[in-house]
């Protein structure tokens, strides 16, 4: 058996002794109304579910309570984060210039790094001789031994010095550019063939003070005089490198 409260409509059981009872007072735990169970009874099962739906709608005058809360305004973006910073670029042209200018400049680079190698080569030698007569850099001296060549030579007893010779060479460059002064190294030898005397003589020994100049010229002669003790009747032979 049940009863229902006036007050919320909700059915409670309701137990047999106060149904039966002079005593129908009734506490509802719902709205915590009092009232007499027994004018109030009723044989309907308690709907645990469309009490729990009405229990969970919110009130139609608080709706906008229960709805999606607005979003607080965003404060405006300062004016210069959508302005577009442009920054200025050269012309194309000038790109060009300086990328033909860096090329340039490499090539004139180049050949003044590898200059003693290229220093060899008589192509390159006058070239670089320019260059370096402008910039004041400084090429190695041109190294041609094989353009030396002994045009005369006298080989006489000393006149002044007892046991010793008195040897006279000439010789010419004939190499297209100047060279430095060449070690010339005198070799003796017997009828057999067989050396039995040598000797290099600096450039500083066979010229004297003839000349003061640390290159010999293109085409330029110039004469050597060598004073050696005199071997003897053995040596026959006298031969003449530059070194």
């Amino acid at each position: 058996m049940q009863t229902r409260c006036p007050q919320c409509l909700a059915v409670h059981p309701l137990e047999a002794d106060r149904a039966e009872g002079e005593d129908g007072s009734f506490h509802c735990p719902e709205c915590s109304a009092n009232f007499d169970a027994h004018a109030h009874l009723t044989d309907a099962e308690p709907d645990i579910d469309a009490a729990a739906t009405v229990a969970d709608e919110p009130p139609e005058d608080q709706g906008e309570l229960f709805g999606p809360r607005p979003r607080p305004p965003q404060p405006a973006a300062p004016s210069f984060v959508h302005r577009r910073i442009r920054i200025p670029r050269p012309p194309q042209w000038r790109w060009w210039l300086a990328s033909l200018a860096l090329l340039i400049l490499l090539l004139a680079i180049r050949p003044i790094a590898d200059r003693d190698r290229l220093a060899r080569d008589p192509d390159w030698r006058p070239s670089l001789q320019r260059i370096c007569g402008t910039l004041g850099c400084t090429l190695r001296p041109w190294h041609e031994l094989s353009a030396f060549e002994v045009t005369a030579r006298d080989v006489r007893p000393h006149p002044s010095a007892k046991g010793a010779l008195l040897i006279t060479v000439t010789f010419r460059n004939n190499a297209a550019f100047a060279q430095a002064w060449p070690l010339l190294e005198l070799t003796m030898s017997d009828l057999n063939g067989r050396d039995i005397g040598m000797r290099r003589f600096r450039p500083q020994e066979y010229l004297g003070s003839a000349t003061k100049a640390t290159l010999i010229a293109p085409g330029q002669s110039a004469n050597a005089t060598l004073e050696v003790v005199d071997p003897g009747r053995d040596a026959v032979a006298f031969a003449f490198e530059f070194r």
